[in-house]
């Protein structure tokens, strides 16, 4: 029979009050409490590979397109965040991807080149809305390739045909339109030809394009000008978007469209091309009087559009043995040469000298 030991001898170096303090388990275990019972599901992750059409779009529109506060700054402002598509594509993503609802619930890995042939060839939509479809074909499938979500990129094996006017080839140059000398002479004469409640569009779209070439800015940068940015009695603007050759420049106001940049001039204005409702001209509101209220009516200018008119007026100033740095300067062009852009300032004087030598009339 064991001797119960008293606690010296098993602790002879410490005292017994200290001893009587030390805390050791219960014989008994503790009881178990169980817990409360989650009625939360456990979210189980899609697999990607599994991804309907529309659910790698919804993704894929998240990261890439523009979301509604985004697109209403680039509209009215033109300030579109970096790194994702801009306003008139991811307006186009959007369609195209309304009209593809057929797709909608397909795995896209299943997709197949055959798949999306098939599906354009039933489709009741006109050539501009496929071509706008195989773009987004193409997108979608860039992005799955790059998330690894497909192994191939099968919307690039389309016919070509129907690629003709997405992937055109470096080695054949696009040949650019320009203005000639009898249709800027036929705008100058511009008589309006529907009632006249509609003649203000049309005159509208006759300014806007005399001013374009006589200045050689972008449609877009015409929309963008600000009131306070313009100096009729310095004779200059300043305008530009986009890229650091053109933001911000001072473009020079050829003595000839003065009187246009004074017929739309209002100091009250914040744009100088405003709508009757006080909005700023977008480029939607333009082009669709372009297309309504002048294309239609005037066949012997109709082929033209404003970007033609940058164009014409970059021809006409070589032409004139005008020096690039000038020239581009005034349409806002980079220069090949890098120095040339960094370190030559084109002051407004000569910009104003070379652009009054602009009267395209045979010299």
């Amino acid at each position: 029979m064991f001797r119960k030991l008293s606690w010296n001898t098993i602790y002879p170096f410490i005292k017994e009050s200290i001893y009587n303090k030390i805390v050791t388990f219960p014989k008994e275990p503790y009881p178990l409490v169980p817990g409360e019972k989650s009625n939360k599901k456990v979210e189980t992750k899609i697999k990607k590979d599994a991804y309907t059409f529309k659910q790698l779009f919804d993704e894929f529109k998240e990261l890439e397109l523009l979301s509604k506060e985004e697109e209403k700054l680039a509209k009215n402002y033109h300030i579109e965040p970096q790194g994702k598509f801009g306003y008139h594509s991811s307006k186009g993503f959007l369609t195209a991807f309304y009209n593809c609802e057929p797709l909608h619930d397909k795995v896209y890995e299943d997709l197949k080149s055959s798949d999306f042939r098939d599906f354009l060839k039933e489709c009741d939509k006109g050539p501009a809305a496929k071509n706008q479809m195989i773009n987004l074909f193409l997108a979608i499938d860039k992005y799955a390739l790059i998330e690894d979500i497909i192994q191939i990129g099968h919307a690039q094996f389309l016919p070509v045909k129907n690629l003709k006017s997405i992937q055109r080839s470096n080695k054949t140059p696009i040949e650019k339109k320009v203005f000639t000398y009898e249709q800027i002479e036929y705008l100058w004469d511009f008589i309006p030809k529907r009632e006249k409640c509609r003649q203000e569009k049309e005159e509208f779209i006759r300014d806007f394009l005399l001013i374009a070439l006589y200045t050689g800015a972008k449609a877009g940068e015409l929309l963008f000008i600000y009131t306070k940015d313009i100096f009729l009695d310095k004779n200059y603007f300043i305008g530009g978007l986009t890229t650091f050759a053109s933001i911000d420049r001072e473009i020079p106001i050829h003595p000839d469209i003065k009187h246009l940049f004074e017929k739309y001039y209002n100091p009250k204005n914040e744009f100088l091309f405003m709508q009757p409702n006080g909005n700023r001209i977008d480029y939607d509101y333009y082009l669709y009087h372009y297309k309504n209220n002048f294309r239609s009516l005037h066949r012997f200018v109709s082929a033209h559009t404003a970007q033609h008119a940058r164009y014409t007026l970059r021809r006409e100033l070589k032409k004139l043995n005008v020096c690039d740095v000038i020239a581009n300067a005034i349409i806002g062009k980079s220069n090949r040469n890098v120095g040339e852009d960094i370190y030559s300032h084109v002051s407004i004087e000569e910009k104003l000298e070379a652009i009054k030598m602009v009267t395209y009339k045979n010299q």
